[in-house]
């Protein structure tokens, strides 16, 4: 009931390595916001809170390379402009090689293990003319959790953000975004001619159009419409073309998937009272069909 945004993309499983690391990388953010009530009226979905996360849109002046070495992970950002002053990217990444490590103490015990995960932060945007910017963000990550002999886990997201922003006058501004989101979790057990692969996951793709009017200074009006197509993978299980357990009729076995149409249209005005004092508020209409 925690909806998470990158880019405006939902990332269904925000943490690696069961927990201990999370896949936002600290050097490709450039916002974060997080309500934990009073949720304004342009998110739908969930009831309990909301994670806003926009990613850096890079250096559009200078070349520029940053990065670190750690015990556990490293990681490497490059950033430079496509033109000067009208566009620029980033790209920005991390891996952890604990399974490395440990191969290199006990390489005989640790043969086949594989325990890391790596992601890839990417974004660009280019000025097309004095009222248009265009920007095309995505992000790739996965972890991997598997002992040669035993079987193992990996799962990981993929997002992609199209989005252009239009200004029509002083007033009033367009964002309109194509928004794509994946989650797979692939769960392995036994190993050699003995081995099973489960396979689920989530897919979405999403259309969204958000129009912010600037009434006045103290006053910001916010509507919009937002689609989201949803794909749902309960499971498909796969064995070895030699496996003894199961009869070569049983190789592969899908469990039907299910698809889902998310719509919500919203509405909300802010409202500066004074310097300290603001009023939100709004009204959002949301439906759900299958």
């Amino acid at each position: 009931q925690n909806l998470i945004l990158l880019d405006e993309a939902n990332v269904y499983n925000p943490s690696h390595l069961l927990g201990f690391f999370s896949v936002f990388n600290s050097d490709a953010i450039k916002d974060v916001t997080i309500y934990k009530g009073g949720i304004p009226a342009q998110y739908g979905g969930r009831l309990s809170s909301v994670l806003d996360i926009k990613m850096n849109d890079g250096n559009n002046q200078a070349y520029k390379f940053t990065g670190g070495i750690g015990l556990i992970a490293s990681r490497l950002t490059f950033e430079g402009p496509i033109k000067k002053s009208k566009g620029s990217f980033i790209i920005s990444g991390r891996r952890t090689y604990a399974d490395m490590l440990l191969r290199l103490l006990r390489p005989s015990t640790y043969k086949g293990t594989k325990l890391y995960f790596y992601d890839l932060n990417l974004k660009a945007n280019y000025q097309l003319g004095e009222k248009d910017r265009i920007f095309l963000s995505g992000y790739f990550g996965k972890d991997n959790f598997s002992f040669s002999n035993f079987g193992g886990d990996n799962w990981g997201n993929s997002t992609g953000t199209l989005r252009w922003n239009h200004l029509f006058n002083d007033k009033l501004f367009l964002n309109s975004s194509l928004v794509f989101s994946n989650y797979a979790n692939n769960i392995v057990l036994g190993a050699g001619d003995t081995q099973f692969q489960i396979t689920t996951g989530v897919r979405d793709f999403s259309l969204k159009e958000g129009f912010e009017y600037f009434i006045n200074s103290q006053n910001t009006l916010k509507f919009g419409v937002e689609s989201i197509f949803h794909t749902f993978i309960p499971g498909q299980v796969t064995t070895n073309t030699a496996s003894t357990i199961a009869p070569r009729a049983l190789l592969s076995r899908t469990i039907q998937q299910e698809h889902a149409l998310e719509n919500g249209i919203y509405i909300s005005d802010e409202y500066a009272l004074s310097k300290k004092i603001n009023i939100m508020y709004g009204v959002r209409f949301s439906m759900f069909t299958e």
